[in-house]
């Protein structure tokens, strides 16, 4: 029995370690891809509204932000909000010192998760710029609630444990089959040397 269970706990002990190094070392890079991917989604968005006129954003800014699923701002160069689709751009601050706007104007794109006052929650922001003659003529700017950014993740963290849990209870069982199998070799090996 002593040589079973320390047979046994070497299997478990293994697949325990198994199963730490995925969720320690694996869970977070595959959270930060998802969270990457949303971002290059939203900003491949953005960039295909960079190339619509302006007319035709405003005029379809609803239909498009119910479509997409996305917050849709497009602002000027100089930070005046044109277009928005869940609020009246008229009472909204300059946007020209937003990170997003910031990041957008020196990189190329930018991003930021922070509260919005205008929704009252948080939300990840994604901005490009609108460019015209080599100039910035302006930003699209995308959003999505955290909530939902966090759903998604969750969907898939619980997919991934739930497909751990599935390849642990199976090891588990064979570990055991396995143990007992050693254990009674181990046993035959020794009542044989005991009638020689």
């Amino acid at each position: 029995m002593k040589i079973f269970l320390k047979i046994f706990s070497s299997y478990l002990i293994l697949i325990l370690l198994t199963i730490a190094v995925l969720d320690f070392f694996l869970m977070p890079k595959i959270n930060r891809l998802m969270t990457g991917g949303i971002e290059e989604e939203m900003s491949g968005m953005a960039r295909m509204m960079t190339l619509m006129p302006r007319e035709k954003i405003e005029g379809e800014v609803h239909e498009l932000s119910g479509e997409l699923n996305v917050r849709i701002t497009m602002i000027d160069a100089a930070g005046r909000v044109l277009v928005e689709s869940d609020g009246d751009q008229d009472r909204m601050d300059n946007h020209l010192k937003r990170p997003e706007i910031v990041q957008a104007k020196n990189e190329g794109r930018g991003k930021a998760a922070r509260f919005s006052t205008t929704l009252q929650e948080s939300m990840l922001y994604v901005a490009v710029p609108i460019k015209e003659n080599g100039g910035i003529k302006g930003y699209i700017r995308l959003a999505r609630p955290l909530v939902v950014v966090r759903k998604s993740i969750d969907h898939l963290n619980r997919a991934l444990y739930s497909t751990l849990y599935i390849i642990a209870i199976p090891s588990l069982i064979l570990s055991f089959v396995f143990s007992r199998k050693i254990c009674s070799r181990i046993a035959g090996a020794g009542k044989n040397s005991g009638t020689v």
